[in-house]
């Protein structure tokens, strides 16, 4: 009985080698004859996802909280007014944190326009 952690190939077993040929030829026949996939399109001009754009809209939200929240905390700590300054600091942060969400989805939605479409603006003749 053969050992079964011998690794070796028997010795003169052509029929193997022909079905590995043949089995290889017939792959990269395959892989000729598939076409090409066509890239993924993404949702942006500038190649982000939707949770690239999900994921990037949340961080700016989140990150402007934190500071303003941070920063306020350290003014309190510092000058002994708690909690005014942190509360106004987050508000001031929860603003910030707005502003730069609708910024970026604007720059988003700038980048995402189709090219050579007029904007979707109705006509001003009324008659």
């Amino acid at each position: 009985m053969a050992n079964p952690r011998d690794t070796k190939r028997p010795e003169g077993d052509d029929g193997d080698r022909s079905a590995t040929n043949d089995l290889a030829a017939r792959i990269a026949r395959a892989q000729g004859e598939r076409p090409k996939a066509k890239p993924s399109a993404n949702v942006g001009g500038t190649g982000f996802s939707a949770a690239n754009r999900a994921f990037r809209l949340a961080s700016e939200f989140v990150a402007a909280i934190i500071v303003g929240a941070g920063l306020g905390y350290g003014i309190d700590v510092l000058f002994g007014t708690r909690p005014w300054a942190m509360v106004v600091l987050l508000l001031l942060g929860f603003a910030a944190g707005i502003l730069n969400v609708v910024r970026a989805a604007a720059e988003m939605n700038a980048a995402n326009a189709a090219p050579g479409q007029p904007p979707a603006v109705p006509d001003d003749d009324d008659e």
